[in-house]
């Protein structure tokens, strides 16, 4: 899906170099777990995670996008990375713009996804259309139903990404994980919309890799 919902990196560390660790494979119903049954609970996500986050060695950042975003932030509290990055995504608790997704109704769906800036070709193939929206609806499901335990704010820094044209995440409500940390925050604005990791990608990279300079400086 051009949402990619699910996407958790872990960019661990070696000081001299950043290694970059897509952990999507690791979800059921996906990558390697593609024949187990979609997951709709976004904490036990995060629990299975967890575990494969933790081994990663030295520093470690975080980073997902959308429903991905509060994917990472729950595993974020699990590991104390050394930094979470975060786009295209509203704080844990903040009203959603349009409402639910997930209870809309497959045709409701993919047209809210068109006019977020998903092409509509894709869900036009039958084949296509049967495998991404139960995955998408899996994964809204998770996302709007997962309500945080109370816990302390992460220790670590956060930076979230916003698009200046984006409806379901404007910059103004992203601002909110600022309250989520004592470890520092900081705010991008990109010119784009909700698919900030297709529209601006080399701006979005161009963010993550300063991220990352200030994470893991060079030796």
């Amino acid at each position: 899906m051009r949402d990619r919902p699910t996407e958790i990196v872990g960019i661990g560390a070696p000081p001299q170099q950043a290694v970059h660790t897509p952990f999507t494979s690791g979800v059921p119903g996906r990558g390697r777990r593609v024949r187990e049954p979609l997951e709709s609970s976004l904490t036990a996500l995060a629990d299975s995670l967890a575990a494969v986050v933790a081994a990663e060695p030295g520093p470690v950042v975080l980073y997902g996008h959308s429903m991905g975003a509060l994917l990472a932030y729950a595993v974020a509290r699990a590991v104390r990375p050394a930094h979470l990055a975060v786009s295209g995504c509203c704080p844990p608790g903040a009203p959603r713009p349009a409402g639910p997704w997930h209870t809309r109704s497959d045709e409701e769906l993919v047209a809210g996804m068109v006019r977020l800036g998903a092409a509509r070709e894709p869900f036009a193939d039958p084949d296509i259309r049967a495998l991404a929206l139960p995955v998408l609806r899996a994964d809204l499901r998770a996302a709007e139903r997962w309500a945080p335990e109370p816990g302390p704010p992460l220790d670590c820094p956060v930076t979230a990404v916003a698009g200046d044209r984006d409806p379901e995440a404007p910059p103004r409500t992203v601002s909110g994980w600022a309250w989520l940390t004592r470890g520092g925050y900081r705010r991008e604005t990109l010119h784009g919309g909700h698919f900030l990791v297709e529209e601006c990608l080399p701006e979005l990279a161009a963010v993550l890799d300063g991220v990352i300079r200030r994470t893991v400086p060079a030796r």
